[in-house]
């Protein structure tokens, strides 16, 4: 499969998440500032991980203790402990049987972007900050603004969209950024071969309704599907069916009659036939 394009996570906050009820139970406690910075260095380093905080050593997950998760955050053992034992008690975390720390909000704080939008919207800013003077800048802000949400209304659902639709109506769960990015990848992967993004659509819908009629309801499964067609050649539907029809329809050898075993007469009526003509 092609190469994967390096991706960018950041925490992004709402404008009163220290105003929450949570957060302000937080910081009103005994070193509540402390706790507070804990969580969000917990929740950065969970970020590529996508909410869990975990070391993974060969194929073996080590859980984080207290002392490990001390150092990790650079705080004190006795804070960590007292802040474990909150975040767990108001819901913040949840520790796995594995021993697996899970950041229960991270789905709604998790942002990211591909290193080829990063430099496009760094040179889009370079190149207006340079041309454009400070009241043009906020018209043109103003303008764009109005442009995007009349485009967002105009413009038809993609075919990432409609994957992302698919995934989450057949019970493969809320879709997750790095799930979002391997499905993303696949489709692009596919469109790069068969030159057509509707087409690359079909084949990764035609890949899920494989998995949910085998009642596998795993992004894994799927893209275990995708791959073997991959690596087989098949880059559209009609190219994956070609291949199940010619399987389906190869003889079986089992099947074919074994003359090994009869006389010489009989296997000469076997090829011949009785008047001595040849069977197609």
């Amino acid at each position: 499969m092609a190469d994967r394009k390096k991706r960018y996570f950041w925490l992004q906050l709402k404008e009163d998440f220290f105003d929450d009820d949570t957060m302000a139970y937080i910081e009103d406690q005994p070193n509540g500032k402390e706790y507070a910075l804990i969580y969000l260095k917990m929740c950065l380093k969970s970020l590529k991980l996508d909410g869990y905080l975990k070391r993974v050593v060969g194929n073996t997950i080590i859980p984080y203790d207290i002392p490990t998760l001390a150092k990790l955050v650079n705080s004190n053992v006795d804070t960590v402990r007292v802040a474990m034992k909150m975040f767990e008690q108001i819901g913040l975390i949840n520790i796995l049987d594995g021993g697996e720390i899970y950041m229960n909000q991270i789905e709604e704080m998790i942002g990211s972007e591909t290193e080829a939008a990063k430099q496009k919207r760094l040179e889009r800013a370079k190149t207006e900050n340079a041309t454009l003077s400070q009241d043009s800048r906020k018209n043109v802000a103003q303008s764009k603004s109005k442009s995007l949400e009349i485009e967002k209304e105009q413009q038809p659902e993609t075919n990432y969209q409609k994957l992302v639709a698919v995934f989450e109506k057949n019970g493969f769960g809320t879709i997750s950024p790095i799930a979002s990015q391997k499905l993303n990848d696949e489709l692009i992967d596919f469109t790069k071969e068969n030159g057509n993004d509707d087409e690359s659509f079909n084949v990764l819908n035609k890949a899920f309704e494989i998995a949910v009629m085998n009642g596998a309801n795993s992004l894994n499964y799927v893209l275990s599907i995708t791959k073997r067609w991959y690596q087989s050649k098949l880059f559209t539907v009609s190219d994956i069916e070609a291949s199940e029809t010619k399987r389906h329809n190869k003889p079986n050898a089992e099947q074919k009659q074994d003359i090994s075993k009869l006389s010489r007469e009989e296997q000469l009526i076997a090829v011949m036939g009785k008047d001595g003509v040849r069977f197609d």
